[in-house]
C-alpha cells in the first residue's frame, strides 16, 4: 500500500509561500541586473563624450602646428598661430622661442584653442624647427581633453 505524502493530507492554506519567495528572489535578481546595465551604459557615455574631445584636442593641436608652420615659412614679422586665428597672444614663454594660443572659432573646433611653442634647433642636417602643439577642448579636469603634438620641420 501506499503512504500519501504528509503534505497532501494537510490543508492548502500550509503549502503556499514558494511561489512568493521564488517572486522576490527573481524580483531581486532582475534589480541587480538591471542597475548593473544602467552603470555600464553611464560609463559607456562618459568613455564616448571623453574620446570625442580627445579628437577634436588632437585636431586643434594639429591645426596649430600648421597655422604656426605657415606663419614660420611666409616669415612675416608678427605672425604665429594665433594671429592667424585673429585672436592675440595670451601667453608669452621662451623655450627659447615664443608661445602662441590659437582659439579657433570653426564649426568643428569651437571652443578649443592650441598652445604652441617653437625653437630652432640645429643639426648635422642644417636647421630645424621644432614645434610643439598642446590642443585644449573642453571644460577642466573630467570635463576636458588636451593632445600634445611635436613635429620637427626644415627650414
Amino acid at each position: 500500500m501506499y503512504r500519501r505524502s504528509a503534505l497532501k493530507n494537510k490543508p492548502i492554506r500550509y503549502q503556499t509561500g514558494l511561489g512568493l519567495v521564488s517572486a522576490i528572489f527573481v524580483i531581486t535578481v532582475l534589480a541587480v541586473i538591471i542597475t548593473g546595465m544602467a552603470r555600464f551604459y553611464a560609463i559607456s557615455q562618459d568613455v564616448t563624450v571623453q574620446e570625442f574631445l580627445g579628437a577634436r584636442a588632437i585636431t586643434a593641436a594639429q591645426s596649430g602646428i600648421e597655422l604656426e608652420l605657415t606663419c614660420l615659412e611666409s616669415g612675416a614679422v608678427g605672425c604665429s598661430a594665433s594671429a592667424a586665428v585673429g585672436s592675440d597672444p595670451t601667453l608669452w614663454d621662451y623655450w627659447p622661442g615664443p608661445t602662441a594660443t590659437a582659439t579657433f572659432d570653426i564649426a568643428g573646433l569651437k571652443g578649443c584653442r592650441a598652445e604652441v611653442f617653437y625653437r630652432l634647433v640645429n643639426s648635422s642636417e642644417g636647421q630645424l624647427w621644432t614645434i610643439d602643439s598642446t590642443g585644449y577642448c573642453g571644460g577642466d579636469g573630467l570635463d576636458g581633453a588636451s593632445r600634445r603634438v611635436v613635429i620637427r620641420a626644415a627650414q
